[in-house]
């Protein structure tokens, strides 16, 4: 188990659990962030700190900060 910032582009992850403070989980799980999805970066900012991620057909920028306490199983 890694944490979904240490995908690089091109891996698959499936989320196993999310250790965000209560605000930033609820925005995860409303964009479909839920234990058991498959999400897989794809993109990188320029200035490295936000990662685009392809998501349930959706692609979402979430801040690197924030994919760290993103905790998934590689696949």
């Amino acid at each position: 188990m890694k944490s979904l910032n240490d995908l690089k582009l091109g891996e698959a992850g499936k989320v196993i659990k999310t250790e965000a403070s209560q605000n930033i989980r609820r925005r995860l799980l409303d964009i479909g962030l839920v234990k058991g999805s498959i999400v897989k970066p794809v993109l990188i900012s320029p200035g490295g700190d936000m990662v685009a991620y392809q998501i349930k057909g959706a692609v979402v920028a979430i801040r690197k900060n924030d994919t760290k306490k993103i905790m998934v199983e590689e696949i």
